[in-house]
């Protein structure tokens, strides 16, 4: 007796049989799904937990949200060109726990939460099991592409995503010639996702058009169109536009503008030649989650027409942020990120429908986590020590707490409880050649310079080609006077990186 149940339940049958009640209690519960890519989630990410020196841009939101917390105005005490809301999530954290700990916390929920859409939508063209896996896939990408600390595609993704499952599961309401709340919903998502990310405006127009393409088929008149079209382009809109009556308001709108639009147009870009390049690295890291995007494209092209119409939208939204990343004039890994989702989402064609899995699943997802930052697990043993050992230092050697950051490590400021000299407390708006504030980069160095810092941390040397020589020149004179001076290592999402804290400065 005792024999023949350990059969039963050890043999052969046994990992089908106990995977195919997995996958039912997949498909039956959604709670479970999204505990198990929350799970995931945790896992891939908590390597770098705690360090807040991991990204450059990370650190630079969680800086800015404290010190609006503080009080500062964003774009007016403190300036960057990223959309408003980015910031305002990282106040809200701050009000609770301003640590690094607590926004990465935050960030891995709003990942786990883009997975779960992923998996909800992949879930419209695929088995669940195969829904699950592109979820997963989405996670590992978004770590491959420096998604996997507090980049801000970790947050507008995730509301892109539901902008668009709120848009495809309504579908059949459109095809009827109707709008609801629920749409409405979805296009104040992508709103929000433009407060973010202004360049995610071109994947809300193109579902504004879809929208008014299925009304147009649904045979409804021009007129009504019109007015359905402009209810969901205001939902889109409110988030910006509530911004610029708060800005009109308080007399900074031309602050916002500058910001938000003049910058972004009057900076200077790259190189044509470094250009090229970049594009090169970039459709070479792309390969691989493009190739299975489109095996899972082709595998899905016998399905039923409302599934093929899913498939059309998401393919569509992903040639839409492939071609923003192409067209923009600087590459930056992290700009990948906004196609990530679309991408995961085609992978479910291949995984529901290609045999063996296996391949699939160790390109986009084991050699995506393998090249991660997150998992150099040598710099992040070191990490946190040296991080700690900078920190005790220059609190020691910065008593009137006057602090120059000459490089990267910007969050250095809420470190020691130090205010930023100048509006531009990311440096490498005073250090790069090509940058356009509109705020004068030359006279926000002498108003620091004219501030005495006491102490200064240059990254020597800076990781920025062409430099503003002007304002090199003026920090390098400037270090000439420091009494003393030591290096340290910090450790990034990069490896080593060294730094000099020169102390004694300014007296």
């Amino acid at each position: 007796m005792t024999t023949a149940t350990m059969t039963r339940e050890t043999g052969p049958a046994f990992w089908p049989n106990a995977w195919a009640r997995f996958l039912r209690k997949l498909d039956a519960s959604r709670l479970v799904q999204f505990a198990c890519l929350l799970t995931f989630a945790v896992l891939i990410r908590c390597p770098a937990y705690g360090e807040w020196n991991f990204g450059v841009d990370d650190q630079f939101y969680a800086l800015v949200g404290e010190r609006m917390l503080h009080g500062d105005l964003l774009y007016v005490d403190i300036w960057d060109r990223k959309g408003p809301l980015l910031y305002l999530i990282f106040t809200v954290i701050a009000l609770v726990s301003p640590t690094m700990l607590a926004y990465q916390l935050v960030a891995t929920l709003s990942a786990a939460l883009g997975a779960y859409g992923v998996n909800r939508l992949a879930h419209l063209i695929a088995p669940p099991g195969s829904a699950m896996l592109s979820g997963i896939a989405y996670l590992a990408l978004l770590s491959r592409f420096e998604g996997d600390n507090l980049e801000a595609g970790v947050f507008f993704n995730s509301l892109l995503i539901a902008a668009v499952w709120l848009l495809v599961s309504r579908f059949a309401l459109l095809a009827r010639g109707r709008i609801d709340a629920g749409l409405v919903l979805g296009f104040f998502c992508a709103g929000l996702a433009i407060a973010i990310k202004q360049a995610v405006v071109f994947e809300g127009t193109l579902f504004g058009l879809t929208v008014i393409v299925l009304l147009a088929r649904a045979g409804c008149t021009p007129l009504s169109i019109a007015w359905k079209a402009g209810i969901l382009a205001l939902a889109g809109a409110l988030p910006m536009l509530a911004t610029g009556l708060f800005y009109w308001a308080n007399g900074h709108f031309p602050d916002l503008w500058n910001a938000m639009v003049t910058s972004n147009f009057q900076r200077g870009y790259a190189d044509q030649i470094i250009r090229v390049k970049s594009m090169f690295v970039m459709a070479g890291m792309l390969g691989i989650p493009l190739f299975f995007a489109g095996i899972g494209m082709h595998a899905l092209r016998g399905a039923a027409p409302e599934r093929r119409a899913i498939v059309r939208l998401i393919a569509l939204w992903g040639l839409v942020a492939l071609a923003l990343i192409f067209t923009f004039p600087n590459l930056y890994v992290h700009y990948a990120q906004s196609a990530l989702a679309p991408l995961a989402i085609l992978c479910a064609g291949y995984f529901a429908h290609r045999r063996p899995v296996w391949p699939g699943l160790m390109a986009i997802v084991g050699l995506s986590l393998v090249l991660a930052g997150t998992f150099r697990i040598e710099d992040r043993w070191h990490a946190r020590p040296a991080a700690n050992a900078l920190v005790d230092y220059l609190s020691a050697v910065t008593p009137h707490k006057r602090l120059l950051v000459w490089g990267g490590s910007n969050y250095l400021y809420s470190k020691i409880g130090a205010d930023p000299l100048s509006p531009l407390a990311f440096s490498p708006h005073l250090f790069e050649g090509r940058e356009w504030t509109g705020l004068d980069e030359g006279k926000q160095m002498h108003r620091i310079l004219a501030a005495r810092p006491e102490t200064v941390v240059a990254q020597i040397p800076l990781v920025s080609r062409p430099l503003n020589e002007a304002n090199v020149a003026m920090v390098e004179e400037y270090l000439k006077h420091c009494r003393q001076s030591w290096r340290f290592p910090l450790y990034d999402h990069n490896g080593r990186q060294m730094h000099t804290v020169f102390s004694g400065c300014g007296q």
